[in-house]
């Protein structure tokens, strides 16, 4: 650190503009620099622990507690039975996830399945719950609550990049049952998402598009 300090300090005063007088500018400019420096490197306590819990996260992103609370919630508002044909309910589906940005992997009319990406809440909202589920999880791992927050730093580490890296993992999946001419029911189901405040979301965002799609629809029947 001393030869640090040393060299900052000899390069800025002999890139002064001459004499003793750019000397000194340049000697202050190197230490502001240094304290700037300072400032925006974290504790290694906290550095350490953002580290720990990203690993935790990556390699275990789910809570007993948020599991039970999914399994609740798919009970629930995961299953919807509409008075409507098969092939309607089907087609509006597909109509109603590509209005809401999620990308159609598969679908098999003859099984009623489609897998699809989930929904685009908007880099803001997404954002925000993303951070509220890194709160949690790390208070219920045992950390610190500094572990869970942004510094924004040099050397700071986003907690909920570990989220970032699982999002291309999650999606959905949608299994529609005939139970009748003119009665289908639906299962939906996300996949790795963990969060249930999130799951939640999910769930009111894809049944809202598809309200409004079968609303659209009702007259091609």
């Amino acid at each position: 650190m001393k030869r640090r300090i040393f060299l900052l300090v000899s390069a800025a005063a002999l890139s002064g503009c001459g004499g003793i007088g750019g000397m000194g500018r340049g000697i202050d400019s190197a230490m502001v620099g240094l304290k700037g420096q300072s400032a925006a490197m974290p504790d290694l306590e906290t550095m350490t622990a953002k580290q720990r819990l990203m690993q935790d996260l990556i390699s275990d992103p789910d809570l007993p507690a948020w599991h039970a609370q999914r399994e609740k919630m798919a009970l629930a508002v995961g299953d919807r039975v509409f008075d409507r044909s098969f092939e309607r309910v089907f087609d509006s589906m597909t109509v109603a996830l590509a209005t809401l940005g999620s990308r159609v992997n598969n679908m098999e009319r003859v099984s009623g399945y489609i897998t699809a990406s989930i929904p685009d809440l908007g880099p803001a909202k997404l954002g925000a719950m993303r951070q509220d589920a890194m709160r949690q999880y790390a208070v219920a791992k045992g950390y610190p609550p500094s572990a869970a927050e942004k510094g924004g730093g040099l050397f700071d580490m986003d907690a909920d990049i570990g989220s970032s890296m699982t999002r291309h993992m999650s999606g959905l999946t949608l299994s529609l049952v005939r139970q009748g001419a003119r009665q289908t029911k639906v299962k939906l189901r996300f996949d790795n998402v963990f969060y249930p405040a999130l799951v939640n979301e999910y769930y009111k965002v894809v049944w809202a598009g598809v309200d409004k799609q079968m609303f659209l629809d009702q007259s091609l029947d």
